[in-house]
């Protein structure tokens, strides 16, 4: 049975939840990956993480540089370099933050099918991974700002989370 996914907005308690390993994954896991994939284009995102669909799981997906990407349990095993990026995010609608994260990364996962993969994103698209990545360990964007630019975007925040924000 396929329930309806939607996107949970800041401050959902399940944005800073951390997801558990699977340790099997089935079709189950892949459906939900398959519909995560349609929800993120819905929205025009080019990254979105289970817990932001309401799911404590490991798994994002993510289209970057014309590849389409389900992971399960994807982790970071190497970091180069750094890079700033001005980064938005489904979950905080309205919200653009200029965050500094790592030029080059080594990302470890499971495919779709649950085979291991490994890849090094550069730039923009080593962007995207650590943002979704840093979801599925109940991490936000905005975890990664100095208190002052938090306090700057305190009024946005408010309107998102009083429900003036779509």
């Amino acid at each position: 049975m396929k329930t309806k996914l939607k996107i949970h907005k800041w401050p959902d308690k399940i944005l800073k939840k951390k997801s558990k390993e699977i340790e099997n994954p089935d079709q189950v896991i892949a459906d939900i990956l398959d519909q995560m994939y349609v929800l993120m284009k819905a929205t025009d995102g080019i990254g979105l993480a289970a817990n932001q669909v309401g799911l404590a799981l490991p798994l994002i997906v993510v289209e970057v540089q014309g590849k389409i990407y389900k992971l399960i349990n994807p982790k970071i095993i190497k970091r180069e370099g750094f890079v700033a990026f001005r980064e938005g995010c489904l979950s905080f609608p309205g919200i653009e933050l200029e965050i500094k994260r790592n030029n080059k990364i080594c990302v470890e996962a499971l495919d779709q099918k649950g085979k291991p993969v490994c890849f090094e994103p550069e730039g923009i698209s080593a962007v995207v991974f650590q943002h979704e990545i840093d979801h599925i360990n109940g991490v936000t964007f905005i975890d990664r700002v100095s208190l002052w630019k938090r306090l700057k975007i305190t009024p946005q925040l408010n309107r998102i989370k009083n429900g003036k924000v779509k």
